[in-house]
Formats: structure tokens, sequence, C-alpha cells
């Protein structure tokens, strides 16, 4: 995955890993929730500027979980 420029990054809810100067990489995603506001959001509350964007990467694969009363050795 590449760093792609902000201007391309998804506008549709999706999240999304952000970089912006000086902050932490952190998960964003574009908010239109009130009417006289729009922009990007994060779990801080905080609205970023990224410059920045990547897809978030996808989550790890787990083994499936053995059928309850039966071990694996």
């Amino acid at each position: 995955m590449e760093w792609q420029d902000i201007a391309t990054a998804p506008k549709d809810g999706t999240r999304f890993l952000a970089y912006q100067k000086g902050d932490p990489v952190q998960e964003c995603w574009w908010c239109e929730d009130f009417p006289e506001w729009s922009g990007w959001q994060n779990d801080w509350d905080s609205e970023p500027d990224p410059t920045h964007w990547m897809p978030l990467p996808a989550p790890p694969s787990l083994p499936p979980p053995s059928p309850m009363g039966v071990s694996d050795g």
C-alpha cells in the first residue's frame, strides 16, 4: 500500500489511515452528519486536516475455533 493524496480519499464514510504532519497516523473518515458542517473526522473528534491517506489493512486471519469439548492435543 502506498500513501495517496487526500484529494483521492473516499468521502462515503469509509475509514482509512490518514497522515497529517506533526501528528501520529490515525484512522479517519469523511463526515456529513451535520447540516452546517462536513469534513474529515477521527475517533478523538478533533477535525483532522490530513494530507495523505491509505486503505486500512485487512484484519488478521485467525484459525476457526475448535468445537466445544474437543482439544487440539
